[in-house]
């Protein structure tokens, strides 16, 4: 692949990287609580969706252990 369609394949795939959210509620409680991540820009975006999205299911899971339901 010529070095200018890499260089724009990489661009075209770093703008599909997308951050999760995951939405978790008490059912006791009814309280709703969000976890996500928003970084800022990163020269490497895929990796960093990647760590964010890890950062994001880490914190839906201690919501979880706490008693938290996922709704989506």
């Amino acid at each position: 692949m010529p070095p200018k369609i890499a260089v724009l394949a990489a661009l075209a795939l770093a703008g599909c990287a997308q951050s999760e959210m995951i939405v978790l509620r008490n059912p006791q409680t009814g309280e709703i609580k969000e976890c996500r991540t928003s970084s800022g820009a990163s020269f490497f975006p895929i990796a960093q969706t990647v760590i964010d999205n890890s950062a994001t299911r880490s914190c839906a899971e201690g919501y979880q252990r706490a008693g938290f339901v996922r709704m989506n």
